[in-house]
């Protein structure tokens, strides 16, 4: 039992929270907080009706498309199918979610184990476990992506292929880890059985619905490209809506050289998917606070301590807070929310640096590295860089 009790300590962390979430947006309640899934899922036509997203069944006007993967769709269709008002729905959302937060709770325990570290469960308790835990898709994502690092760190490759498709599936974001995966293999044979195992995974869930009604299913995506920025550290940079498509590109370039580093470090397998995750948040256009859900347990894994660890996460929290104060425009720079995700920002890229220099890459010997003079005096060593 001894052994046990981080487990324990761990679940009841998560599902506290999840709880604590579930309270929080619970439908009906005045005052109450805003989540997706009774101010945007459950308003949609196709959940009102029990219907498959992307798939049109009707005449009558309704929009089938939906800006999540496949995955995520199919999640919502079984929780309408259990759950057929509003309260049903909303419950059985609550006990999904908790499910996912149980085993994703039991994968950072055996993460922590395997590494020789005891796992913290007040990690579980940030600000935004409590706040965004019963919201989105994020708990699910979040399940899926765990499960995928334990499969692989024991062994179980092609599990974690599976995984891995199937949190792609559910949030694009993971989508960053595949290199990371794919890096830490010694032969071209497993890197390419992974891929083809990720990719038949996707296929599986993703193919039926794109090849039932193709322009539907590409539709939520085209959702998502033409979106404007949301949280994103870059609105102070751009702060007029007409340049968000530039935005955009700088963005993607940010997200792009951080990825390259981070790809190229000599780092753990799971500094390198905080650091990978970490970096396409710094450079996305959206970057929504229900994110924070996927990055705190790596950081409880990893047992980062920093002083900016606890400001980052106060911060993200304080978005929601904000976003509905009277009269604000809270995606446009100078309001509250964006205030916050700026300092938020500051607060991920110092946790960044303290990881790669916990890992053994100092940031400063590898900017004097790359930018001394030629024929200038010897660097500081960079001992876990790449060349």
């Amino acid at each position: 039992m001894e052994k046990r009790k981080g487990l324990l300590l761990a679940v009841a962390a998560v599902l506290t929270s999840l709880v604590v979430s579930a309270e929080l947006h619970w439908p009906g309640q005045s005052p109450g907080f805003y989540s997706d899934i009774t101010g945007s899922f459950w308003t949609r036509c196709w959940v009102q009706s029990g219907s498959l997203p992307y798939i049109p069944v009707s005449t009558a006007s309704c929009d089938y498309a939906f800006e999540y993967p496949s995955l995520s769709g199919m999640i919502l269709y079984l929780t309408r199918l259990i759950g057929p008002d509003l309260q049903s729905f909303y419950e059985t959302f609550v006990v999904l979610s908790l499910i996912a937060g149980a085993v994703a709770a039991w994968g950072c325990w055996a993460l922590a184990k395997r590494e020789g570290r005891e796992l913290n469960p007040l990690f579980f308790l940030m600000p935004s476990f409590l706040i965004y835990g019963i919201y989105n898709f994020d708990i699910f994502h979040l399940v899926f992506v765990i499960l995928g690092i334990v499969a692989f760190v024991k062994g179980g490759k092609w599990l974690s292929a599976i995984f891995l498709g199937l949190a792609v599936s559910t949030k694009l974001t993971s989508v960053v880890l595949i290199p990371v995966f794919l890096i830490e293999m010694k032969s071209n044979r497993d890197r390419l059985g992974y891929l083809a195992v990720f990719a038949a995974v996707l296929a599986a869930v993703n193919l039926p619905f794109a090849l039932l009604n193709f322009s539907n299913f590409l539709q939520g995506y085209q959702f998502v490209g033409s979106y404007g920025l949301e949280d994103s550290w870059y609105v102070w940079i751009f702060q007029n809506p007409a340049t968000w498509n530039f935005a955009k590109y700088f963005g993607i370039g940010v997200s792009g050289l951080l990825l390259l580093r981070v790809y190229t470090l000599k780092a753990s397998l799971l500094a390198k998917s905080f650091l990978a995750i970490a970096a396409y948040l710094l450079g996305t256009y959206i970057y929504t606070p229900q994110f924070n859900i996927l990055v705190i347990p790596l950081i409880a894994v990893l047992d980062l301590q920093s002083p900016a660890l606890y400001p980052w996460d106060g911060f993200n929290a304080l978005i929601i807070l904000t976003w509905f104060i009277s009269g604000s425009q809270p995606t446009l720079a100078g309001s509250w929310p964006q205030f916050f995700a700026l300092l938020r920002a500051v607060c991920l890229a110092t946790l960044c640096i303290s990881v790669a220099a916990r890992e053994g890459s100092s940031l400063p010997a590898w900017i004097s590295a790359r930018f001394r003079p030629k024929g200038g005096g010897p660097a500081m060593a960079d001992p876990a860089s790449s060349p």
